[in-house]
């Protein structure tokens, strides 16, 4: 494969007959500049000067070969300083659980595209599979320990169990008293289901009525259903919790708080891209996510 070196030491050539003088010019020794020549002649298989005396003189296959690449060794210049001046440009692949989603991410990130000349492709799956997936970033609600994972606290959220029924909120109960309702659960392998299960006893004779992946879903039964009951990030329900469209029902010797991460991995290359979108996140979430 021919390198830019070879191309760049070869139309300096082309200008400049005397080795000596292009070797002073590009700071390199004779006998490297030789070298590079020989290595580039050797690929096209073809003379492309005449040695004559100690000065180079273009060929005919030599100038076949200017006029057919010099145009394009220019538009590599050109790339090639247009990517070292603008180091934000991009594409990133970012993965989020469908918790971040409830909570603006999306917004926050669109904010950031709009200001930069970058494309991100984003993909909202759990979190189990956002530790397996082949991303840039990810944003997960899961507390691990993963050796080639670098997860970076974003903000702190706890999870709490909500009705539009108003009634419930007026005291606070045991969970299994709440058992009786029907439960609305996220799908397995999502993080706020383990988390919510995990701290239960005689799950058995909680009634689920309905598994679904959605949060927007989830929401829209409860608003409209009062029998219904289900937990959920407080993030996610913010807004129809300041509303009085949903309540929070008090549970007592049982809370659910956690954190929430943006992980990568640990040899994931840190370009000017990665660091500026990573702490515009971290703002975006210190200021809330607005």
């Amino acid at each position: 494969m021919i390198t830019f070196k070879e191309l760049d030491i070869f139309f300096k050539l082309c200008e400049e007959t005397n080795l000596s003088n292009v070797a002073k010019k590009l700071n390199m020794t004779q006998s490297a500049i030789s070298i590079s020549l020989n290595s580039l002649e050797k690929k096209l298989d073809e003379k492309l000067f005449d040695r004559i005396g100690r000065k180079l003189t273009l060929n005919e296959r030599g100038r076949v070969f200017k006029e057919k690449s010099y145009k394009p060794f220019l538009e590599l210049i050109h790339a090639k300083e247009s990517f070292s001046s603008d180091r934000l440009k991009g594409d990133l692949k970012i993965a989020s659980s469908k918790t971040f989603n409830s909570i603006n991410l999306s917004q926050c990130i669109y904010k950031f595209i709009s200001n930069h000349d970058i494309h991100i492709t984003k993909h909202s799956i759990n979190t189990k599979e956002i530790l397996d997936s082949n991303i840039d970033i990810g944003f997960v609600e899961s507390d691990f320990n993963e050796a080639n994972i670098i997860k970076e606290k974003v903000a702190n959220d706890s999870l709490i169990i909500v009705s539009s029924n108003k009634e419930l909120s007026k005291k606070e109960y045991y969970i299994d008293q709440l058992y009786k309702y029907n439960w609305l659960l996220r799908e397995k392998g999502s993080a706020t289901r383990e988390v919510f299960l995990s701290k239960l006893k005689y799950q058995d004779e909680m009634n689920i009525s309905m598994e679904i992946s959605n949060f927007e879903e989830i929401k829209n039964i409860l608003l409209n259903n009062k029998e219904t009951i289900t937990c959920i990030s407080k993030l996610a329900v913010k807004e129809e919790l300041e509303n009085k469209k949903l309540f929070e029902i008090k549970i007592k010797n049982l809370n659910f708080e956690r954190e929430l991460f943006m992980v990568y991995h640990k040899d994931k290359y840190q370009s000017k891209l990665f660091l500026e979108f990573t702490s515009y996140i971290k703002n975006c979430f210190v200021e809330g996510l607005n």
